[in-house]
């Protein structure tokens, strides 16, 4: 409580009580659950909820919560998908849409890798096309695409390394900032 009203102070926000909550682990003491209710008057939620577009969840990520995600590069695909696009604008959607909607998720939470995986499938196979309901066959792996043009790929960046390269923000400035 007192880190909020520092950041109440410091602001000049105030936390809406009503629509706050607070999240602990299942395995939690219901002890320790109440005693935070009682100090925070706060009700305690279960599950996942989302925030600002990224999930809010106590314990390791599991793959259904990033679900919504992946419809997203989803349906943005699917209406590509009708169009008669070259492969440079694919690359060019690719870069500039696809890939700048997981930057605010990727900066605020690292997904599982097999869900950074299945979105780089998805991204490839629109690369590649289909033919007949079956997809064309990928020429260059995606770990190939994913240079530099200069480099000998498409331009686009590899989820994974872009995941890892905000981790290590994140750490930086944990070490080297004095923040709330």
């Amino acid at each position: 409580m007192q880190t909020l009203n520092a950041y109440e102070e410091s602001s000049g926000q105030l936390v809406n009580k009503e629509k706050s909550h607070f999240m602990i682990h299942s395995s939690t003491f219901t002890s320790t659950r109440d005693r935070i209710k009682r100090i925070t008057d706060y009700e305690p939620k279960e599950g996942v909820t989302t925030y600002l577009g990224c999930p809010l969840f106590a314990g390791r990520p599991r793959i259904i919560y990033f679900s919504d995600l992946i419809n997203k590069v989803l349906h943005r695909i699917i209406g590509w998908q009708v169009k008669i696009l070259s492969y440079g604008g694919k690359a060019i959607l690719i870069k500039h849409i696809l890939q700048s909607l997981l930057i605010h998720l990727l900066s605020a939470v690292t997904p599982p890798v097999t869900i950074l995986k299945q979105i780089q499938g998805i991204i490839a196979d629109f690369v590649w096309g289909w033919r007949n309901e079956k997809k064309k066959y990928h020429w260059s792996s995606w770990k190939n695409l994913s240079f530099p043009v200069e480099e000998g790929g498409i331009g686009v960046r590899n989820l994974i390394d872009v995941c890892r390269a905000f981790q290590y923000k994140q750490w930086w400035v944990f070490r080297s900032k004095q923040t709330l």
